[in-house]
């Protein structure tokens, strides 16, 4: 059993889902024995299929990011260190919600760089989604 994971969250954003995966494809292939998950909706996830040739895990139940963090959980086995790839916009939440899930297990968030209007257009979504988490 792999002892790192790296999880790749989808996206409703066709293109952003697409960034996340080349990146983790590019980073990748100087990692041996690392379990790939790919995590999302069911049409994120058959986007990630397409664009990847890697052999990935495929977690389609998720709906939210908490839910992509729960789920993938369960499929990480005994990893010792988890990467998670998300987007810049999506970084900061992803970190506060990924606390409350692997308390025990070391993670490390990593934001796929976005184009500028993908950022604003996702401020006020991801600043009233870390108000709901947070209370």
């Amino acid at each position: 059993m792999s002892k790192r994971a790296i999880i790749v969250l989808g996206s409703k954003e066709k293109e952003i889902t697409e960034k996340r995966v080349k990146f983790v494809e590019s980073k990748v292939k100087k990692f041996n024995n690392l379990r790939i998950i790919f995590s999302g909706t069911k049409q994120e996830v058959e986007w990630m299929k397409k664009y990847s040739k890697l052999n990935a895990i495929y977690e389609n139940k998720s709906e939210t990011t908490l839910d992509n963090l729960l789920n993938s959980k369960n499929l990480i086995g005994d990893a010792e260190k988890v990467w998670i790839v998300t987007d810049k916009s999506h970084e900061f939440r992803t970190k506060f919600l990924a606390r409350k899930v692997f308390k025990k297990i070391p993670f490390e968030v990593i934001g796929v760089e976005v184009p500028f209007y993908f950022k604003i257009k996702k401020l006020w979504y991801e600043i009233s989604r870390l108000i709901k988490h947070a209370l």
